[in-house]
Order: structure tokens, then C-alpha cells, then sequence
């Protein structure tokens, strides 16, 4: 009888072990995302390239800003499920934008492509910086040591 109330003991201990274990800390969400939104940077970069373009009256060069759009929405389909919803919300917000974005730009030989693509970056840029301002804002509130790296293109 010994015996077995010590097999008992010794499981139910364990069984605990484990459970504290698996519920001792939260898993971190936050640094993985803002690095796979690091690799992002290059789509940004482009739509960055493509702004200038339609600023300078070289439109043409930026005849496949639809398919930039197309990719970064793609690239940000991957990212997967997150549990934090803060980082979930934010993230869909910019997917809303960049489907948004893809639904309203017009062909690139209709005359007003120019004044649709510029806006249509900018809508982007600004669903890009409130997912950052909110990221930043989560990091510093975690305390966390290393230096937030992620930004626009160009913008200090």
C-alpha cells in the first residue's frame, strides 16, 4: 500500500511539474513577428521606389506596382495565427489595407494611374506605420533591451 501511495505521490508531483512548467511563461510573439516584419522591408523599399517614380513622371517604371501589392499581401498571408490579439488586429488592419489598395488602383495605361498609385502607397504607408507605432509602443512596454529596428523606408 506504501508503494503505491508513493507512485501515486511521486506522478501527481510531476503531473504538477509539468503544468507549472507549460504555464509558467507567456511565449513570445512579439520579437518573432516584428523580425519576419523586418523581412517585409523590401516591399516597402519597392513601393518607396515606385513613389519616386510617380513623382519624377516616370510611371511607367512603376507599371507593376500591382504586382508588388499582390506579393506583400501574399508574403503576409504566411505570417500565420498569433494568440496576441493586439498583433492579430494590427496585422489584418494592414492586410485590409494592402486588399484595399489592390481593389482600387487602375491599370496602369488609364490616365489617372499616377494620382491612383500614390494614393494607394500612401494608404499602405499608413497602415504599415500604426501596425509600427503599436508595435514600438508593445515593446517598450515589455522592457525589452534591444533597440525596435523596424521603419518606413526613409523615414527617420
Amino acid at each position: 500500500m506504501r508503494v503505491r501511495a508513493g507512485a501515486v505521490l511521486i506522478h501527481a508531483v510531476l503531473g504538477l511539474a509539468v503544468l507549472g512548467l507549460g504555464c509558467g511563461g507567456r511565449k513570445d510573439e512579439l520579437g518573432p513577428y516584428v523580425q519576419k516584419l523586418k523581412e517585409a522591408e523590401t516591399y516597402n523599399a519597392k513601393l518607396v521606389e515606385y513613389r519616386y517614380f510617380l513623382k519624377s513622371d516616370q510611371a511607367a517604371k512603376a507599371a507593376t506596382l500591382e504586382e508588388t501589392i499582390q506579393a506583400y499581401l501574399a508574403y503576409l498571408e504566411t505570417f500565420g495565427h498569433t494568440r496576441d490579439k493586439v498583433i492579430m488586429a494590427g496585422h489584418n488592419a494592414l492586410k485590409r489595407r494592402l486588399d484595399t489598395s489592390l481593389k482600387k488602383i487602375v491599370e496602369p495605361d488609364f490616365p489617372t494611374f499616377t494620382i491612383s498609385a500614390l494614393k494607394q502607397i500612401d494608404i499602405i504607408r499608413e497602415g504599415y506605420m500604426v501596425q509600427l507605432e503599436m508595435l514600438r509602443k508593445r515593446w517598450e512596454e515589455e522592457g525589452r533591451t534591444e533597440e525596435f529596428n523596424l521603419a518606413w523606408p526613409g523615414a527617420e
